[in-house]
């Protein structure tokens, strides 16, 4: 297991760099939350950035901005003085900032600037502060930050711009990636529509608004409510990040067009974000000139409309070459794998190392009431502390409580339903090092969920698929464990069974693996049941084509996990023993009876029957 342990910390080195050192946080105010990685660019240059881990805060800081805000020094060093914890812009602040400026955009000379008319800067709520002679010198750009449950927040600073392009300069209040789209909270009163556009910076999110703004008073769709426009507050970096953190609010509106600047940065920051956002929503937009800003100031509106009408959903697919695929297949190679428990050793060595993270699909099949969703628990729990992907479940049979009571009890190794009384459970529950216990395992390293719940009570495919698909893009859970599948697809023809069995396959070449809970056709009235040698009654084992529903389930999955057990018998170590067959292992070897689990219902364990056994009689 250590080596395990070891390989899935190498990989988290590998994708998050090598950290330089744990730093207080100057959003927040933590000691040592703040963690700093040295990574390398695709130039392979030294880089830094650092992200907090403070569940609160989770802000992101890029190189610039930790030298900045005093956390390193230009040497990377951190200084003796702890840096200034940033808090939200203050009442006299804002009347100071306020009093000194306007949202009027006229130069001296007449002109406008950048082409922006003061009632979208109003709009907006951008301030702009003029020099001596009356030229506008700093422009403050406002930053919000939604609450928990999504709804938008209150003012917490201002982005601070001095002419021509500086943003060095300190910023007032809380500002950066941690804050919401640019522009979001001027939307709070409309809920969703049919397009929402993220652009690349707040002048060009100024331009784009008043652009779209223009063509609907002009098409006399002034009631119509305005196109929302909002814009990245880190730069096009942070796109992704922002979309993932705001896919709720996103996720109202039926189009959502990218529309970063028209160079390589800005294409690959659209690429990074069609990963995270909606599939079916999601459309590029591409400037004629490098961004809206421009467009406005050399008067391409119509050519900016046209770019807008012309945005497109971006497909990756098509003919490759097949020496293209070469690149690839190293990454493929070293893929890690993901770890399956202790007691599942056998299973794990006739799959050559465990499941393959770059995607797979893995059927648990056995009848009804014979431990497959315990099985599954037990992956779950073991997958929250190894696995390389986050987890998330969907469970049609239990409320996110009643899953997080399972864990607990396999946590502690106390089943808590055991309790005669409810009072004694929670009483057990709030002992101080109990407590602290639950806490850990709820929370990662990082201070994040580690792990995801579905709670889709309708139980339908495509409410489920919709689900599946945010927990991915908005969570980066990877690892996605449906418990039960032929529940949700039982009332559903079988060509329709067929078609969700597809969509699993399209999205496993997406790297996402699917863990299938399973049910099996029941026995047909009359059926005879199977003697032993001493002629007593036993139970029928169950194969993979046995599974409910559609052949393509069995069919499609790399790796068939079957459970049979005699639940009715009368030893009592027989009655909590599960046989586990591997009819179906894609690049790994299938075993009849590869492994035996024994059950201990007081502490909610499953071993390995021989281990377990003995170490009964070394007991004994």
């Amino acid at each position: 297991m250590k080596k395990e342990m070891k390989d899935t910390k190498e990989v988290k080195e590998l994708q998050s760099g090598v950290l330089l050192g744990k730093y207080s946080c100057p959003e927040c105010g933590s000691n040592d939350n703040l963690l700093v990685y040295v990574k390398h660019n695709e130039e392979g240059n030294e880089v830094l950035d650092g992200s907090c881990r403070t569940p609160s805060c989770k802000s992101f800081w890029t190189e610039q901005e930790l030298k900045g805000a005093g956390v390193l020094d230009e040497n990377f060093v951190a200084p003796k003085t702890k840096p200034v914890v940033k808090t939200a812009i203050t009442k006299d602040e804002y009347k100071a900032l306020v009093a000194r400026t306007s949202h009027d955009t006229t130069q001296p000379d007449g002109s406008l600037y950048r082409g922006i008319r003061s009632d979208v800067a109003k709009f907006y709520n951008v301030l702009f502060e003029r020099n001596s002679e009356g030229w506008i010198n700093k422009v403050y750009y406002p930053e919000t930050k939604s609450t928990f449950k999504g709804e938008c927040g209150s003012l917490r600073g201002y982005k601070t711009r001095v002419l021509p392009k500086d943003f060095s300069k300190p910023n007032i209040g809380i500002t950066g990636v941690s804050s919401d789209f640019y522009g979001r909270n001027s939307f709070k009163d409309y809920g969703g529509g049919k397009y929402v556009v993220i652009v690349g910076g707040e002048e060009d999110c100024l331009a784009a608004y008043q652009m779209l703004r223009d063509y609907q008073v002009q098409k006399k769709q002034d009631d119509y409510d305005p196109i929302p426009v909002v814009s990245v507050t880190s730069g096009e970096g942070s796109l992704a990040k922002q979309c993932a953190e705001q896919y709720n609010w996103l996720d109202q509106f039926e189009n959502i067009i990218v529309c970063m600047d028209n160079d390589d940065a800005g294409r690959k920051a659209a690429q990074e974000a069609l990963k995270v956002l909606p599939e079916d929503k999601a459309r590029v937009m591409y400037c004629s000139l490098k961004d809206p800003s421009l467009m406005l100031q050399e008067g391409k509106q119509k050519q900016f409309l046209s770019n807008f009408w012309d945005a497109k959903t971006e497909q990756e697919a098509g003919v490759n070459s097949i020496i293209d695929a070469m690149e690839g297949v190293q990454d493929y190679l070293l893929a890690p794998k993901i770890p399956l428990p202790p007691q599942l050793a056998k299973i794990q060595e006739a799959m050559r190392g465990g499941i393959r993270s770059t995607g797979s699909i893995i059927n648990i099949i056995g009848k009804t009431s014979i431990g497959k969703t315990l099985f599954s628990d037990m992956l779950l729990y073991f997958w929250r502390y190894y696995s390389p992907l986050k987890p998330v479940i969907f469970s049609i049979e239990r409320t996110k409580e009643e899953l997080l009571i399972d864990m607990f009890s396999i946590h502690l190794k106390q089943n808590l339903t055991w309790f005669s009384d409810g009072h004694e459970a929670v009483d057990y529950l709030n002992q101080p090092e109990i407590a602290e216990l639950c806490e850990d395992f709820i929370m990662d390293e990082f201070g994040e969920p580690s792990m995801f719940v579905i709670d889709e009570r309708r139980g339908n495919v495509d409410a489920l698929k919709k689900q599946i698909e945010r927990a991915i893009k908005q969570y980066n859970s990877k690892l996605v464990i449906i418990d039960v599948l032929t529940d949700v697809l039982r009332s559903l023809p079988l060509n329709e069974q067929d078609d969700f069995m597809l969509w699993e396959k399209q999205m496993k070449k997406e790297g996402i693996v699917f863990i299938n809970v399973c049910h099996t056709r029941k026995d047909q009235a009359g059926t005879q049941k199977p003697k032993d040698e001493n002629g007593e009654e036993t139970f029928k084992r169950v194969d993979e084509y046995d599974v409910h529903g559609t052949s393509s389930i069995p069919q499609s999955a790399d790796y068939n996990i079957v459970l049979n057990r005699n639940k009715n018998a009368s030893d009592p170590i027989e009655k909590n023993t599960t046989y586990v067959d591997l009819p179906k292992a894609r690049g790994g070897t299938t075993s009849h009876n590869v492994l035996e689990l024994y059950y201990d219902p007081i502490t909610r364990q499953q071993v390995d029957r021989e281990v377990w056994l003995q170490e009964q009689r070394t007991n004994f």
